[in-house]
């Protein structure tokens, strides 16, 4: 048999994972369909008969099991290896509603979304097992849950080591900036390069104070080769003087 689930859309909420699956053409909408495959389903999880289950005729999942929407199975085979990693804290809601032609959403209690997604998935594969006729080879919920778990782990523990490793850098940035470099004497020839100006400018103060010749009497004066000197046909009275910016 092809493919029984085709997850057409997933979206991970705070609190919930919400999945819309399609049926495949061929893949039957109620269990009713195939009772051996509900067999094997229940020998692989028998807790599935203790679950609670509010939206349906009985109390309990296992009285509804034999007759339920085929994605009604796939909602609480998914919380049953939930449940089973003793990792997903409280599983106590999931909901199936149809919403199109062989279309369901099923919504899922979400402590954590890599494990909530690795588990429908689970879920769909095994079903996808029983609903094929069984046969070899037969899953291993044990293995199957544990996997479960070893991903979420190993994903905690890449996060950890990456965010110290980004603490580690930036404490060894800032202890760079913070610490002084001694073999650096930039900072005391800067100190003294900023000294020795300071003097120039004293210097050449006391000299423009102290000159003999003001820069308003050079303007007055004039060399007497110069091009003004001669008068040359020009009115000096409306020849504007330069001013002297200081």
């Amino acid at each position: 048999m092809a493919q029984m689930f085709e997850f057409k859309k997933v979206t991970v909420g705070p609190r919930a994972l919400t999945a819309r699956v399609e049926l495949a053409p061929n893949a039957p909408v109620m269990t009713s369909e195939d009772p051996d495959a509900v067999d094997l389903i229940l020998e692989l999880l028998p807790g599935l008969s203790d679950h609670v289950c509010l939206g349906d005729a009985a109390p309990t999942f296992g009285e509804v099991i034999r007759d339920t929407e085929l994605a009604h199975l796939l909602e609480h085979v998914s919380v049953e290896l939930l449940a089973q990693s003793n990792i997903a804290g409280d599983i106590a809601r999931g909901q199936t509603r149809e919403v199109g032609e062989r279309t369901y959403e099923i919504v899922l209690g979400c402590p954590d979304d890599v494990l909530v997604a690795g588990a429908i998935s689970s879920a769909a594969w095994i079903l996808q097992w029983a609903f094929s006729g069984g046969g070899e080879p037969e899953p291993n919920i044990e293995a199957t849950v544990g996997g479960l778990v070893a991903l979420v782990e190993d994903l905690v523990a890449a996060e950890a080591e990456a965010q110290a490793q980004i603490e580690a850098q930036v404490e060894e940035e800032a202890a760079d900036f913070a610490e002084p470099d001694s073999d650096d004497d930039s900072v005391e020839d800067a100190a003294e390069a900023s000294d020795e100006v300071l003097e120039d400018d004293a210097d050449l103060a006391e000299t423009e104070d102290t000159g003999d010749l003001s820069a308003d009497d050079a303007l007055d004066e004039e060399p007497e080769d110069s091009p003004a000197s001669k008068n040359d046909g020009w009115d000096m009275d409306n020849v504007p003087r330069p001013h002297l910016v200081r």
